[in-house]
């Protein structure tokens, strides 16, 4: 018997290896199409077939699953649509205030969830009421409004970097100067220690990092092993991702550590509030159950700072979209705050300023029309399942209803492609808020709301307060983004600084 014969695979052998690996694929795939309960519930076959169908839209297209969800329902014409092997969307809006309301039975998918870490991995609500309560008093709205001067503080440093680049003639990348804002507030209500991501004259590799981790999101949350793996062949994204990661890491752990030694080598009196010293004063408690729930703030960063940074970031670079590029708009907005100019550039009066009815109303539509949260959100059909249409979804269903069918239902927002802050006020907006949910609704409202209001307040007054500026590029008339489990822009926002009103600087 010859080398070569002795190591060659015995066809038998591979045939049979072949059917054992396949076969379970194939059992469950026949299972999937013509024997699970959601089999009579339309949608795309491959979707009914494997989870990979949501992760080709997700990744390989780049964050377009949640973006077929309203052509799907039209083509199939129906108000559920089968998105997964277990899991379907519905544009009925109704069912929100079912599953969203306070006390619900709807737990959070498991499965989609748990590959998150700290509060997002947290599906029972009782581990997460704990959390909850744990972070409750920073987010309080009299906490939070003491924080306006710290964001003032941090206005003043974008607003350098904006004369700067104004004075050589540059034009101004909005999405990456308001994420070094937003990410800078968060860090300060992390940390008791100071931050400052301004000393980069560039975009801070801390940013770098944290950027490309969230463009390759839906990788490591939905094949975090294959991701893990990869990451030991040179030169790929995913050794990129590996790299990416281990930076954020790297900040973060400097970060923590600081803030350790400052705890216990200073007065509890003199350390600012913060999540790390919320964190120390449980453990001096010696609460076991708090223990054993409340995460370390160091393994929660990520997704503060996703959640609380990336949102509110969005959410004002596509208001200076939107607002720039409606003149009328824009004009409404700059003689309101001229007419209270006083609150903004004397001493940033957040408790007056959040009172300004036209500024809210921009605000509340670009909530709406850009969506922060854009894709799905998915809940458990409780015990006893639910009746959508003429389909019964059974218990254990993953049901989602994305913002978009809220935001985008022209019984409740006419003309809903249109951005018309004017529809949040009058006697046309009373009963408008109720459907005002970017932050969600119920015990799982994001906890950062307050935060993320008084940022998106102070940020565009402040800055159409003080600059006269235009669009530059060519966007359109709607703003394109893309699903990270967050909204991110494929347009960059950028503008020319046409004049500092404050200082009487033109440029």
């Amino acid at each position: 018997m010859s080398l070569t014969s002795f190591y060659a695979p015995n066809p038998w052998l591979l045939l049979t290896a072949s059917v054992c690996v396949a076969f379970p694929w194939v059992m469950k795939s026949i299972y999937n199409l013509y024997f699970h309960p959601l089999r009579n519930v339309p949608g795309p076959r491959l979707a009914a077939l494997t989870n990979f169908y949501a992760f080709y839209w997700n990744w390989i297209r780049e964050g377009g699953y949640s973006k077929q969800f309203s052509q799907l329902h039209q083509h199939y014409n129906s108000p559920v649509i089968r998105i997964g092997p277990n899991s379907v969307h519905t544009n009925q809006i109704e069912l929100y205030d079912v599953i969203f309301k306070g006390g619900s039975a709807w737990l959070k998918d498991w499965q989609f969830y748990q590959h998150f870490n700290g509060v997002d991995a947290m599906i029972g609500s009782k581990h997460f009421r704990t959390y909850r309560d744990h972070l409750a008093p920073l987010y309080a709205q009299r906490t939070v409004d003491g924080l306006a001067p710290k964001v003032r503080e941090n206005l003043e440093l974008c607003a350098a970097r904006i004369s700067n680049a104004a004075r050589t003639g540059k034009t101004v990348n909005l999405a990456k100067l308001l994420r070094l804002f937003s990410t800078s507030v968060i860090l300060y209500n992390i940390f008791s220690v100071d931050i400052s991501l301004y000393e980069d004259d560039g975009f801070h590799p801390f940013l770098e990092a944290f950027e490309y981790i969230m463009a390759q999101s839906w990788l490591f949350v939905t094949y975090p092993m294959m991701s893990a793996w990869l990451s030991f062949i040179p030169g790929t994204i995913f050794s990129r991702l590996d790299s990416s990661w281990k930076t954020f890491m790297k900040y973060c752990t400097v970060w923590n550590d600081e803030d350790v030694r400052l705890q216990l080598e200073s007065d509890e009196q003199s350390i600012r509030n913060s999540h790390s010293k919320s964190y120390f004063a449980m453990k001096r408690e010696g609460n076991e159950e708090k223990n054993n729930i409340i995460p370390n703030p160091v393994d929660d960063v990520f997704n503060f700072i996703s959640g609380g940074s990336d949102t509110t970031a969005y959410t004002i670079a596509a208001a200076f979209f939107y607002i720039l590029s409606s003149p009328p708009v824009c004009a409404k907005l700059v003689q309101e705050l001229d007419d209270n100019r006083s609150i903004i550039r004397d001493d940033l009066n957040y408790n007056k300023i959040k009172g300004l009815p036209y500024l809210n109303a921009v605000i509340k539509e670009t909530l709406r029309i850009a969506v922060p949260l854009p894709g799905c959100l998915p809940r458990v059909v409780p015990k006893g399942g639910i009746a959508v249409g003429s389909f019964h979804l059974p218990a254990g269903t993953s049901l989602s209803l994305t913002h978009q069918v809220i935001s985008f239902n022209e019984e409740i927002f006419p003309s809903s492609q249109s951005f018309l802050p004017q529809r949040w006020l009058g006697p046309d907006a009373v009963g408008l808020d109720k459907w005002n949910v970017a932050f969600s609704r119920g015990p799982r409202q994001c906890i950062g709301t307050t935060l993320a209001y008084l940022e998106v307040r102070c940020a565009l007054a402040y800055f159409f307060s003080r600059f006269q500026m235009t669009l530059t590029g060519s966007c359109g008339d709607r703003l394109r983004w893309v699903d990270r489990f967050v909204a991110a822009n494929v347009d960059e926002v950028e503008v020319r600084i046409v004049a500092d009103r404050w200082t009487e600087v033109t440029y």
